[in-house]
């Protein structure tokens, strides 16, 4: 039987990468890439204190993974599936893109900073971090929801070029950008409620902003879609930048969106006013209308009572 040996020195004693003591801390950063390994050393035992790299290889597993990573873990480039035998804690930034993966299953359930799964073949985000410290990036995949995404994110939520239908099980608030280009989403209902940065919805099928953020720090990237309306734009700093289709910068008053409409301008144009009037004179009717039906429905249930009617 081979018996293998990696050599690996730390204070002056060398180690045998194959053959860790169990609990054994590594100081500094691994840097395992580019060896073309098809299996991991077996240091399911061992914690790294600084970065542990594995990317570039050729694993078809995690196994064997270091138990914890102070600092960053990258297995980028390999032909994993899932991330079963991945560190379940990382105190740095978690990259697993480029990868074959299908699930996230066994992914670390905290990452301090980033995660990035982008460029697999993942069809759900079920599996994935549970908390991260920054950015979350799960663009150029198969996604057709967000179900399984943390609630929230403190820096930029990237997820464009999927198959995504809906935002349904996304983060109700993103710290930085918030970007969902190029899917096929009719609606976005289910984004996320507060977006600190920029927020791209553009490339998509969308025929209504209704669902839209309720505030954005940024810019409004809204072009190329099937929009009647800008009436559901989110709540703005007055600065802030509206980019759109030409027909609908013109509907509003506008003549060209090579630079966009000023939230501000937008607000105070004629054309915007009559529709928020509609809108509060709708809102009005069906508001009355909804009290009414309650009423009946309150003397219907009391009439019921004095009688002892069944109902059938």
């Amino acid at each position: 039987m081979e018996v293998k040996y990696w050599e690996f020195e730390q204070d002056g004693v060398k180690y045998n990468l194959y053959d860790m003591p169990d609990g054994f801390v590594v100081k500094g950063d691994l840097n395992l890439s580019s060896k073309d390994l098809t299996e991991l050393p077996d240091l399911s035992k061992v914690i790294v204190e600084g970065d542990f790299f594995c990317d570039n290889n050729k694993l078809t597993s995690l196994k064997g993974s270091p138990q914890k990573v102070g600092g960053n873990y990258t297995c980028s480039a390999n032909v994993i599936t899932s991330l079963v035998g991945a560190p379940q804690e990382v105190g740095g930034y978690f990259e697993c893109s480029y990868c074959a993966l299908t699930s996230l299953l066994g992914a670390p359930r905290k990452v301090g900073e980033s995660f990035d799964c982008s460029y697999n073949k993942l069809r759900s985000l079920e599996g994935g971090p549970e908390q991260v410290g920054k950015d979350f990036e799960c663009d150029d995949n198969n996604l057709t929801s967000l179900k399984g995404a943390p609630r929230e994110v403190s820096g930029t939520f990237l997820c464009f070029k999927n198959e995504l239908v809906t935002l349904e099980g996304g983060p109700q608030k993103v710290g930085g950008v918030f970007n969902c280009e190029q899917n096929k989403l009719t609606t976005l209902e289910g984004a996320p409620q507060e977006v600190g940065g920029d927020f791209y919805c553009t490339e998509n099928n969308l025929n209504s902003l209704k669902g839209a953020p309720k505030t954005v720090g940024g810019d409004m990237l809204c072009g190329d879609n099937k929009l009647g309306s800008l009436f559901w734009v989110p709540t703005l700093n007055p600065d802030m930048m509206v980019y759109c289709d030409d027909d609908m910068c013109k509907k509003y008053g506008f003549d060209t969106s090579e630079n966009g409409i000023a939230y501000k301008d937008l607000m105070e144009s004629p054309a915007y006013k009559s529709e928020a009037a509609i809108y509060r004179m709708s809102a009005k009717k069906q508001e009355e209308k909804q009290k009414i039906l309650e009423k009946r429905k309150s003397e219907f249930a009391a009439f019921k009572k004095q009688f002892s009617i069944e109902e059938y």
